[in-house]
């Protein structure tokens, strides 16, 4: 079975709102003044109000709602990530919100005054807003370092000698590459000759093995057009040499069997030799046979003679 799917947070406070009928809004994350710096809430801004969601151990573990008829004024202090809003009326309540356009679109709806604090460009940034040296000191020589990270390798990229090495490099990679290719063509040309070759000598060797055949032909035809008319004619049993039908005549019916059995082994002998002389088998076996292929006499298996089957 599958492991089950971890949701977010945004995916168990849909969940949460559909499931309680509260109202749906702009879903944003945020902190609120008295909650711990280490929780997670989520802020639902709608026509109605806001709703603070508080998370703990995937779930919500608390829900606050305000309805914007609460309030009166609200005092706005813009950081570079977030926005502080401080609203004053029948409740009080501080909050920070990352995603605010919704926010300060429900505060202009309802008519609520906003006060915008001041601040000079750098006390926006994390670690300057409070004015703390102790804090400044710190967030200073974290952007310094992360400043330094940014120019350094710029700088060091952009150096005479780095570019120079870089084009070293390239110039390298090039000249392997067309090296690489130079071999890939001459690997392809030479496997194509190869190849070429491969097919001539096949087909000399088809014509080769041909003319032994039509040779060997011609001499096992001589042998039998000298046999008296005892041989009908020899040819191989399928496209193979290996084994071979001699056909008889129908003379050796009335034969003795030492006439048969001499003669056989003496033609079995000379058919043989002139099959392995012509070069188009390495060890033929004679079977003697009539017509209609009933059997005269076949190959001993264990000797170099033939067995008479009738």
């Amino acid at each position: 079975m599958s492991e089950k799917k971890k949701k977010n947070h945004t995916q168990i406070i849909e969940e949460y709102i559909d499931h309680h009928g509260l109202k749906k809004g702009s879903l944003t994350s945020g902190s609120v003044k008295g909650y711990g710096t280490l929780d997670i809430t989520l802020i639902s801004v709608h026509d109605d109000g806001f709703d603070i969601f508080l998370l703990k151990d995937e779930a919500v573990n608390n829900v606050d709602s305000y309805t914007w008829n609460q309030f009166f004024e609200v005092k706005v202090d813009k950081f570079a990530l977030s926005t502080e809003f401080s609203l004053l009326g029948e409740k009080t309540i501080s909050l920070k919100i990352t995603e605010d356009k919704a926010f300060y679109s429900e505060l202009e709806k309802h008519n609520i005054k906003t006060i915008f604090k001041k601040r000079k460009w750098q006390n926006k940034l994390l670690g300057f807003r409070s004015q703390n040296k102790l804090k400044m000191a710190i967030a200073t020589a974290i952007y310094l370092i992360a400043l330094l990270l940014i120019v350094v390798p710029i700088v060091a990229y952009n150096l005479p000698s780095a570019k120079q090495e870089r084009t070293a490099v390239e110039a390298a990679k090039i000249k392997q590459e067309a090296n690489e290719k130079e071999d890939r063509e001459k690997e392809a040309a030479e496997a194509k000759e190869f190849n070429k070759k491969q097919a001539a000598n096949k087909k000399k060797q088809e014509e080769n093995n041909k003319e032994l055949e039509i040779d060997t032909k011609d001499r096992l035809k001589e042998y039998v057009d000298n046999s008296d008319g005892l041989l009908l004619k020899i040819e191989p049993m399928t496209n193979s040499w290996e084994h071979v039908y001699a056909y008889v005549s129908e003379n050796f019916k009335t034969m003795s069997l030492n006439e048969k059995d001499s003669w056989v082994n003496e033609a079995g002998s000379d058919i043989k030799n002139r099959i392995k002389g012509g070069g188009i088998a390495e060890d033929p076996r004679i079977y003697f046979v009539y017509k209609d292929q009933s059997k005269l006499a076949v190959p001993d298996t264990f000797n170099e003679a033939y067995k008479i089957k009738e």
